[in-house]
């Protein structure tokens, strides 16, 4: 377990830094499965598996079924990032056609002709596609795989047809076709977002307006922040308590009952540095992700009552802190967060970063099972807040 005193000085020397950090979902439990979906890459689609389930929207192209999806999976909606900065601005289109995936970990033109098994032969044997790069690889990273997506959807834009499901005659039509854009796109210095955005100026697609853009932001922001509304936590508390109480109590240690105390206060503390941030800048990410740190705080109250441990008075506070070390960083925080939105992001970051530190690090003790699951909880949700603010800080 870390030592408070080693959080507290890891933390704040990455807040006095200034750093933004990284995200990583290496850890996240293999349940979870994480989707890719380029055209270019498209954000704010509606991404759904074969029961209707649908995935979590984790900013640029890419999108989570927290438990294993039932295929095929498809993604309809959303915009094409067609510069690939990781934005969608104004110049952007919007995605015209639906989806879909049979296998793998993304949705692209070519999974979806590929859900034709014709389709998918051909694309093997003319083309020299593995099943591996079919079901894996996208147009950012594979530029036979961007001139077929490429070759496609012309097609079928210029026939006006209704669906990318082509069949095995009609994608026959357009194979000498694709056999020269390939040879074009392999042969030339371009990058893949120049011959995108040619494709769209030669198809005369529509392009997202300056004035249509404040409500497409608006809408992929409210689209990204979906997991975090306290219905659906409350919903996952109530699972949480039934959990509990039907694991027998154990024999907790002096440090795991410290540590339960210490988490309670640590989760309150992103509680309240991100409503403070809130109300000096207003963006809804704050509020939504205070939201989710209450109910974590309420989940860690949960084995505080189980146990029969002392709840600090001080949670009852905002900005009060029972531990001195906690009071110290609080006050450091929002001295950092409130100098500029950038810095407020980056502050979500790093408390989101030390908090999946110092979790990992409980979880790889010998926990009791109820202990466990908690904290796995919190893991869970910390990931998805740290994906939030980095995506923020991309399009800041």
């Amino acid at each position: 377990m870390l030592k408070q005193s080693f959080i507290i000085s890891t933390l704040a020397a990455l807040v006095l830094a200034g750093c933004s950090g990284t995200s990583s979902t290496d850890t996240v439990s293999s349940s979870v499965t994480d989707i890719t979906v380029e055209r270019g890459p498209v954000d704010g689609a509606a991404v759904t598996d074969a029961n209707g389930k649908l995935a979590q929207y984790m900013g640029q192209a890419r999108y989570r079924f927290t438990s294993a999806p039932t295929y095929p999976i498809s993604a309809e909606g959303g915009y094409i990032d067609i510069n690939r900065n990781g934005s969608i601005e104004a110049g952007e289109v919007k995605l015209q056609y639906k989806l879909e995936a049979k296998q793998g970990d993304v949705i692209t033109v070519v999974t979806t002709l590929a859900s034709n098994t014709q389709v998918r032969v051909m694309l093997q044997e003319e083309f020299g596609l593995s099943d591996e790069e079919i079901d894996t690889a996208t147009p950012g990273t594979n530029k036979t795989i961007a001139a077929i997506s490429d070759e496609a959807y012309a097609y079928c834009l210029e026939n006006n047809l209704s669906t990318m499901n082509l069949s095995e005659e009609q994608a026959l039509q357009i194979q000498e076709r694709i056999h020269a854009r390939i040879a074009m796109y392999t042969e030339s210095n371009q990058s893949v977002s120049e011959f995108e955005n040619a494709l769209m100026n030669e198809l005369r697609i529509e392009r997202i307006t300056e004035s249509e853009l404040p409500g497409i932001q608006q809408e992929l922001r409210e689209a990204q922040d979906t997991d975090m509304n306290t219905s659906e936590h409350n919903q996952t508390l109530e699972q949480l308590q039934t959990m509990i109480n039907d694991i027998p109590d154990a024999n907790l240690t002096d440090l795991q009952k410290e540590g339960l105390i210490y988490m309670a206060e640590e989760e309150k503390l992103a509680r309240d540095v991100y409503e403070y941030l809130y109300a000096a800048w207003g963006d809804d990410i704050f509020t939504n992700i205070a939201s989710s740190e209450q109910q974590h705080m309420e989940a860690v109250l949960l084995l505080l009552e189980k146990y029969e441990l002392n709840v600090p008075a001080t949670l009852e506070s905002r900005g009060v802190f029972e531990n001195n070390e906690l009071q110290s960083l609080y006050d450091q925080l929002i001295a950092k967060g409130v100098l500029s939105l950038t810095d407020a992001l980056e502050v979500g970051v790093t408390i989101e970063e030390v908090d999946i530190a110092d979790l990992n690090v409980r979880l790889e003790t010998d926990l009791p099972e109820d202990l466990e699951l908690v904290y796995e909880h919190l893991l869970y949700g910390s990931y998805n807040h740290l994906e939030a603010f980095n995506s923020q800080l991309a399009i800041q």
